[in-house]
């Protein structure tokens, strides 16, 4: 009855959901994680070094914020997967998913 009440009264809240990172494998000639991207969360400021590729496990738009501001959606297809080049020499961006549905990628990046 009591905790009944404390939630009622939103006394007892869950923690804001967050981006997380599960690591997949890491060897000598590559590393992966999947990216779980919850709605309207982002990253830290970050940039990549390295070329990769992207599978969209489950797709949707992922909106690239720069350093400056400047943002670019990139819409990511469930079952697709992508090749990107390492970002520009001091380039820098956070990955903010500003939709209502979790968007989940596995990347492999080249070492």
């Amino acid at each position: 009855m009591i905790l009944r009440a404390l939630v009622v009264a939103g006394l007892l809240t869950q923690a804001p959901a967050q981006m997380t990172r599960l690591p997949q494998f890491e060897n000598d000639r590559a590393v992966s994680w999947k990216s779980v991207i919850p709605p309207h969360t982002e990253s830290t400021l970050h940039r990549h070094d390295r070329y990769r590729t992207i599978v969209a496990i489950v797709g949707g738009d992922l909106t690239l914020v720069g350093a400056d501001g400047k943002k670019t959606v990139v819409r990511y297809e469930t079952g697709k997967a992508y090749w990107q080049a390492p970002m520009p020499s001091g380039e820098m961006h956070k990955d903010a998913n500003e939709t209502g549905m979790t968007i989940e990628l596995v990347v492999i990046e080249v070492k």
